[in-house]
């Protein structure tokens, strides 16, 4: 299904082409990269804050190794926080998917790229999640439930509000449940 297009984004990996009949591939939506950024920034400062503590609680031991340990944790952090920046943009520009009557297709992945297709037939329920920083975005989560133990859950991140409540209808029509 994912196949590739003959003209790529500048600077993107190809875009998957539609075979003819199916639904055209989409993207999430462009607002997730400042949510992810954002989320990564809060994730860090709590973490940087924990390791802060720990640093400080056991100065007495590191006294002699002080500087090597305020060294590596400095480059660590600097690390993280260069991923934290980075890795949003990458994310978004490698996300895909599509959705028809018989499947649910998605690609995703920056160091380990991973295609996952989900029978809509084997989908027990979906659901919307929307966090505070999602809402402040207008962006919510479909998450998608199947039936067998294996990544039996997967979440679609960053749809604008709108557009997962279209998809998770789609879902149910597809699947021959009502829609309220």
């Amino acid at each position: 299904m994912f196949e590739q297009e003959t003209q790529p984004e500048l600077g993107d990996e190809p875009v998957a082409a539609v075979p003819p009949g199916h639904p055209e591939v989409e993207r999430l939506d462009p607002r997730v990269v400042p949510y992810w950024l954002i989320s990564n920034f809060v994730s860090m400062l709590f973490l940087a804050g924990i390791g802060a503590g720990v640093f400080l609680a056991f100065r007495e031991e590191l006294l002699g190794d002080w500087f090597w340990a305020f060294l590596a944790g400095s480059v660590l952090f600097s690390v993280w926080l260069l991923w934290s920046v980075v890795e949003p943009s990458l994310a978004y520009r490698r996300w895909r998917f599509t959705i028809d009557e018989e499947l649910m297709l998605m690609r995703f992945g920056i160091i380990f790229h991973a295609e996952k297709a989900i029978p809509i037939s084997r989908m027990q329920h979906v659901d919307l999640t929307r966090g505070p920083i999602e809402r402040l975005f207008g962006l919510a989560t479909l998450v998608v439930f199947t039936a067998g133990t294996e990544a039996a859950s997967f979440r679609l991140p960053g749809v604008a509000v709108g557009r997962a409540h279209e998809l998770r209808d789609q879902i149910l029509i597809a699947r021959g449940d009502d829609v309220i």
